[in-house]
C-alpha cells in the first residue's frame, strides 16, 4: 500500500501522484458513496489500482469540489478597476473554509499611488499582499507563497489570472477556471485538477465554482464579525461583547472607520452583506 494525492478525477477514475509516478485507480467498496475528491491524501493498492481508504482533510469544498486547499490567491488589478466587494466576498469565503487567502496585485508596473494606499488600507490587516507583473516578467512574490501549497485564483476577468498561470506554467496549455464568476443557479460539470509546479505544489483548476452571492457563504450574520480580523482588535473596546458594528452605540469599530483608521468601503460592503446574511438568516428561521 502506498500514500498518494489525488490530482485529477474523471467519472469514477482517480489520478493518484504518488512522488514521481501517478496512477489511475478506483475506489474500491463504499468509498465511491462516501466521496473522494480532487486534493485527497489517500491510501490505495498501486498493484490493485484500489483506493483503500481517504485521510484527514484540512478542508473540503463542494463548488468547486476539492479537498485540502490551502490557498486562495485573489487577483486584482489596476485595470479592469478592482470589485472590492467581489474580493471581500472571496476572503469571508476562504476564511469560512479554514483556507488562507491572499491578495496577489497584478500589473503592478501600472499601480499608482492612491490606488495602492487604497489597497494597503482596506486590507493591510487582514491578509498578505504580493504584487506581480507579467510584462515586467516579476512573478517572483507569487511562486513563493505558492511552494509547497495547493493553491487556487480567483478574481475578476481580464485581471490577468491566464497570463500569471502561462508564467507558472511556460510549456503547457492550461486555462485555469475564474472562481469569482457569478452566475447564480448555473453548475457545470467539469473536472476540477491539479497542476504540479513541483514536488509538493500545486494550482488547482477550479472551474466548477460558478456562484459567489453571500447567501452561499457557510456562516450566519451573527458570526460575521469574526472573520474581520481587521475589526476583532477592536471589539474588546465596544460596549457589547456581542457587538454587530451597526446599530449598537458605543461601537469602536464605528467609531474607527470615522477616525480614518478602519478603511470606509470596507466596513459599508460589510454592512450590506451583514443585512443579506440577516435576511437569509430570517427566512430559514423564521
Amino acid at each position: 500500500m502506498k500514500e498518494g494525492l489525488i490530482v485529477k478525477k474523471l467519472a469514477d477514475k482517480f489520478w493518484v501522484k504518488c512522488f514521481q509516478d501517478t496512477y489511475v485507480c478506483m475506489p474500491k467498496g463504499t468509498l465511491k458513496n462516501e466521496g473522494i475528491f480532487v486534493g485527497d491524501k489517500v491510501v490505495f493498492d498501486e498493484k490493485l489500482n484500489f483506493i483503500l481508504s481517504v485521510k484527514e482533510r484540512s478542508s473540503l469544498l463542494i463548488r468547486p469540489p476539492i479537498a485540502n486547499l490551502d490557498q486562495l490567491i485573489i487577483v486584482i488589478s489596476p485595470t479592469p478597476k478592482p470589485d472590492f466587494f467581489i474580493v471581500d466576498k472571496l476572503i469571508l469565503f476562504a476564511f469560512s473554509y479554514g483556507i488562507e487567502p491572499i491578495l496577489c496585485v497584478n500589473k503592478c508596473d501600472i499601480l499608482d499611488d492612491a490606488l495602492n494606499n487604497e489597497i494597503l488600507h482596506a486590507y493591510s490587516d487582514v491578509l498578505k499582499i504580493i504584487k506581480t507583473s507579467v510584462k515586467g516578467n516579476n512573478i517572483f512574490e507569487l511562486l513563493n507563497v505558492l511552494k509547497g501549497k495547493i493553491s487556487a485564483l480567483a478574481g475578476q476577468s481580464a485581471v490577468g489570472k491566464s497570463a500569471l498561470t502561462k508564467k507558472i506554467f511556460p510549456n503547457e496549455d492550461i486555462k485555469i477556471g475564474d472562481l469569482s464568476k457569478i452566475e447564480r443557479g448555473k453548475h457545470t460539470t467539469r473536472h476540477s485538477e491539479l497542476f504540479e509546479i513541483d514536488s509538493n505544489s500545486f494550482l488547482a483548476d477550479t472551474s466548477g465554482f460558478t456562484s459567489l452571492d453571500e447567501k452561499l457563504l457557510p456562516i450566519s450574520y451573527f458570526e460575521l464579525t469574526l472573520f474581520y480580523p481587521d475589526f476583532l482588535k477592536y471589539l474588546s473596546r465596544c460596549k457589547y461583547r456581542s457587538c454587530s458594528h451597526i446599530k449598537e452605540g458605543n461601537c469602536a469599530v464605528k467609531d474607527a472607520v470615522k477616525a480614518k483608521e478602519l478603511n470606509v468601503g470596507r466596513y459599508e460592503r460589510y454592512k450590506i452583506i451583514y443585512e443579506t446574511l440577516r435576511k437569509e438568516w430570517q427566512k430559514t428561521h423564521g
